[in-house]
């Protein structure tokens, strides 16, 4: 009876992975879906134990969990069949990445979230210099680790900042955006969510206008109906996917009400941006895959194919990261080449370091 009551338990919580999007604002549980990944756990501790008692069909049920989970994790590094990836929930691959693609000549830029400011200076220039960062962009960004920076030396490299304009929603301190050429054009808040303003700066590569932005949506912990607005309104940099032009489907069906007017009349053709944050969110929660189904944006990470980046935490010493909540979304004029994280001493994020290009 036991082994049947932890089956149903690990069973209930690998379908949070598939609720509504609007469910997923209530706590607990963004913290139960942000931790499905390791579900795979206590069933294959559940599996052995039936192996080892003789539990043939409690066995079975735990097997077909962990092949489910299993499917979960190749579609990261597989490209499924439609059918049966929308049996993991995942969006369909658009085709954009370089893989094995050698990315000298490509664009490549970095997020780190700072852990209140308390990302080591030496730390982050080295890993700028070292992996040739154009962009920086940096969420929970103290005035004295900015200070710091500077005194460092990361001016030399990184000449141009655009900070996010100061405000009480501030979750940890402001985001930023530090760049090796100056921008065309930037703004200190760009749209509306109850988190630290999200800066913006617009570059230009060859013949085509980039723009990035810098992000932080709320943890779960600080609201839940917070975190899931922050999320859903990143849409709004990412303009509306072409779809718009034609009927939601019913899993896509949003009500006008939770559809950003933005986002209803801005098309893929606007400016292409690139989205880099902490944004306290992976594949695994509904709300980040149906801002990927309901804007531009895709994740280099899933399009790359290459396996999860892992980012969190990065701060104990003897356990790995373990979650993806840190991303880079491009729109569809920018493919990804390359993507790994590193760690940066003083923050509990590993940083994450990509490798665009012009599509």
């Amino acid at each position: 009876m036991l082994l049947w009551l932890i089956c149903a338990v690990i069973a209930i919580w690998m379908a949070l992975r598939h609720i509504p999007s609007r469910w997923d604002v209530y706590r607990p549980l963004p913290e139960l879906i942000a931790l499905i990944p390791l579900v795979w756990i206590p069933t294959a501790v559940i599996l052995l134990v039936c192996v080892l008692v003789g539990a043939v069909p409690q066995g079975i049920t735990a097997a077909a969990l962990l092949c489910v989970q299993g499917l979960w994790h190749a579609a990261m590094v597989l490209d499924m069949p439609g059918p049966l990836l929308r049996l993991t929930g995942l969006p369909e691959r658009r085709s954009t990445a370089e893989h094995g693609a050698h990315s000298g000549d490509a664009l490549r830029v970095m997020t780190l979230n700072c852990r209140f400011g308390r990302a080591d200076p030496i730390s982050v220039i080295r890993t700028v210099r070292d992996n040739h960062i154009d962009v920086l962009a940096l969420q929970e960004v103290t005035p004295e680790l900015l200070q710091s920076l500077e005194t460092a030396g990361l001016g030399t490299e990184l000449p141009y900042t655009v900070t996010g304009a100061s405000r009480d929603d501030d979750n940890g301190g402001s985001n930023a955006l530090l760049m090796r050429v100056e921008a065309n054009s930037s703004e200190e808040s760009s749209i509306t969510l109850p988190a630290a303003a999200i800066p913006t700066a617009t570059l230009t590569l060859g013949e085509t206008s980039i723009r990035f932005a810098s992000a932080h949506p709320k943890s779960p912990g600080r609201g839940g109906r917070f975190w899931h607005q922050g999320i859903q309104s990143l849409g709004e940099l990412g303009g509306s996917p072409s779809h718009w032009d034609s009927e939601p489907t019913p899993s896509d069906a949003w009500s006008d009400q939770q559809i950003p007017a933005s986002a209803k009349t801005r098309r893929a053709s606007a400016v292409e941006t690139v989205l880099l944050g902490d944004l306290n969110s992976s594949l695994y929660h509904p709300v980040f895959r149906s801002l990927l189904r309901t804007s531009s944006f895709f994740d280099a990470s899933y399009e790359l194919g290459k396996g999860y980046h892992y980012t969190f935490p990065s701060s104990w010493r003897w356990i790995p990261a373990l979650i993806e909540i840190d991303h880079v979304l491009l729109t569809p004029g920018l493919r990804p080449v390359a993507l790994k994280s590193l760690p940066i001493p003083g923050s509990d994020h590993r940083a994450l370091v990509a490798s665009i290009r012009v599509a």
